[in-house]
This record gives structure tokens, C-alpha cells and sequence, in this order.
């Protein structure tokens, strides 16, 4: 497995947040955080190659958004706020040599935060940064490599699907009690809830057994850990101030 990050801007106190935080307060704990996020991957196997940041994108450590990844391809997406489209010359650069990449249609507008591989699926959520144009052209990306695509409505205290709802394990998804019905999902899906005060603790990183989870969500962790799966725990507050989660930090492709 592979994985891109970026690091944390100059600029990142000016960070987009509206969600789960009102901006970063400490660009050097979010440094601090970030250099421990990055270790973790490398502690789990993975090879990573980390950009430089640039200072005219206080949100460019978010990395996620601008790519999708389905197989050996990736579809480079708009990035659903204007700010945001100039990051994502460095993520093409940076996988250009490591997988096929096509590019969104002009009118599409998605950030990677609303989608996810699940089985032979794709769950993608329509939200304020994912459009119907950006949806259809995942679509079409998606479908002729084999993948169907599944559509969730994003509920509007949420910035993405990815924010609040993951994958810890095949077939599973976790989620926040009374924020989804269980018919938004796949048939056959086996929903894990974690109380509502603990959204945030819905978003996770799991490789196989060993899963990366946020610190401070205890309920969240119970119900993992009961599960059998083994957590590695990681400090996310200045990533929460700026509505990023563990996701957000990284495209991962093998």
C-alpha cells in the first residue's frame, strides 16, 4: 500500500470550518499531529510520499478530496469550493506516475471526502461540495471498471459522507445514531451506530484488523474493539478545529 499526504500550510489557521470546528487555533500542534499521522502509516506498512505544503492553500494537508482511486486509475475531481482548486496540481503530479488519472468534466464539482470504495461498490454523497454533474461523472468512471455506484443524501450537518460514516471492516459501516436511515445504505450492510456525540469518532482508517481511530471517543472504541479489531489511536483536535478527519490526510492506493 502507498499513500500521499501533504503537509500542514503556513496559512492553515485560515482553514475552511464550519462543521465539527471554528478553525485551527496551533499550527504547531497540527505539525505535531500530522508528523504522527504520517508515522502511524509508515508504521503500518505503508509507503509514503509526503508533498511540501504551500501558503496559499491553508487547506491543502487535506489531500483526499482531489482524488478518487479505483484500481490502477484515479479520477482527479474539482474540488467542491473555489479555494480549494488550485491544490490539486500537486496531487496530480504526484500520481501521475503511479496510476492512470482521468479528470472531472468542468462542470463536475466533488470533493474525495464523499466517496468511498465498499465491496464492489462506491458510496458517494451528494452534499454541498458534490454535485449531480460530479456524481454522474464518478458514474461513468466507476462503471467501466467494474464498480456500481451507490447514492447517499449527506445530511446538512455534515461537510462530507466520509466525515461521519466509514468502513472499519468488509460489509460494515459505522455511523452516528439518527443521522442516516438504514435504507441510504447498501442492502446487507451491518450498520455499527456510535452515539450521536461522538460523529466524529465514525471516521476511521482500517487496514484489515488494524484500524486508525481518533482519540476521545471512548464509545466509539468499545464498540470496535468488541468487534476484534485492533485500534491505533491518533490526536486529531487541530485537524477537527478545521472540519478534517483521519481520512482527509491522505490518499491511499496500492
Amino acid at each position: 500500500m502507498r499513500a500521499i499526504v501533504r503537509g500542514v500550510s503556513d496559512s492553515y489557521e485560515k482553514a475552511l470550518a464550519s462543521y465539527f470546528g471554528t478553525g485551527p487555533t496551533d499550527l504547531e500542534e497540527a505539525r505535531k499531529q500530522h508528523s504522527a499521522y504520517v508515522l502511524k502509516l509508515r508504521e503500518l506498512g505503508l509507503t509514503v510520499k509526503e508533498l511540501d505544503s504551500h501558503s496559499d492553500y491553508p487547506d491543502c494537508c487535506f489531500v483526499e478530496d482531489h482524488a478518487i482511486v479505483a484500481g490502477d486509475s484515479a479520477l482527479i475531481t474539482n474540488a467542491g469550493h473555489d479555494s480549494r482548486l488550485g491544490e490539486k496540481t500537486a496531487i496530480v503530479e504526484a500520481l501521475e506516475d503511479d496510476l492512470n488519472l482521468e479528470f472531472m468534466n468542468s462542470g463536475g464539482r466533488m470533493d474525495g471526502g464523499d466517496v468511498f470504495q465498499f465491496g464492489n461498490k462506491f458510496l458517494v454523497g451528494h452534499s454541498s461540495r458534490t454535485n449531480n454533474k460530479g456524481i454522474q461523472n464518478l458514474k461513468d468512471f466507476v462503471e467501466v471498471r467494474g464498480f456500481d455506484l451507490h447514492v447517499i443524501e449527506v445530511p446538512k450537518r455534515s461537510l462530507h459522507l466520509i466525515s461521519v460514516c466509514t468502513s472499519p471492516m468488509p460489509d460494515v459501516l459505522l455511523a452516528p445514531e439518527g443521522w442516516f436511515k438504514s435504507s441510504d445504505f447498501p442492502d446487507s450492510t451491518e450498520l455499527l451506530l456510535v452515539p450521536n456525540e461522538e460523529a466524529y469518532g465514525a471516521n476511521v482508517i482500517s487496514f484489515g484488523k488494524e484500524v486508525m481511530v481518533s482519540k476521545g471517543y471512548d464509545q466509539t472504541s468499545k464498540i470496535l474493539i468488541d468487534k476484534g479489531l485492533n485500534l491505533h489511536y491518533m490526536e486529531m483536535s487541530q485537524f477537527r478545529a478545521g472540519d478534517g478527519s483521519l481520512t482527509c490526510l491522505s490518499v491511499i492506493y496500492e
